[in-house]
């Protein structure tokens, strides 16, 4: 004998409905943070400025006072204009301590469906998540 158990009947839209009135009150707070933080901001913008001339001026590095230490630090971006040039250059020079180690997911997950295992010293996961679009605006 085959029972079928009822699915039960769940309501989407009040789900969906909720998640974009969420995600909408979420926005807004944060624009609102932003608006909020914007003179702050400048302010601190204007401050490092003028700390970074009298670094220049006096010739130093840091300074220190009672209230705490300022002091200069280089950030540091390398970002890639030409890839396959970059990589064979690594290859040629092989300068491998220029490049990141970091495993592609989307040619990892390729490699585990053409050959049903994980490529040696590789974690695959993958996760579900959810998103929600809200309906278009006519």
């Amino acid at each position: 004998m085959n029972i079928q158990t009822p699915v039960p009947t769940i309501n989407f839209g009040k789900y969906i409905e909720k998640y974009i009135a969420l995600r909408a009150k979420k926005k807004e707070v944060q624009d609102r943070h932003k608006a909020e933080l914007a003179p702050y901001n400048e302010w601190l913008e204007k401050l490092e400025g003028e700390l970074l001339r009298a670094l220049d001026a006096t010739g130093q590095d840091s300074a220190k006072s009672e209230f705490g230490t300022a002091y200069r630090t280089t950030k540091k971006s390398a970002s890639l204009k030409d890839p396959a040039l970059f990589l064979e250059f690594v290859i040629k020079q092989e300068a491998w301590d220029m490049m990141d180690k970091k495993a592609n997911a989307t040619a990892v997950e390729d490699y585990i469906e053409e050959h049903g295992v994980e490529p040696p010293g590789v974690e695959f996961t993958r996760s579900i998540e959810i998103g929600v679009m809200s309906p278009r605006k006519k």
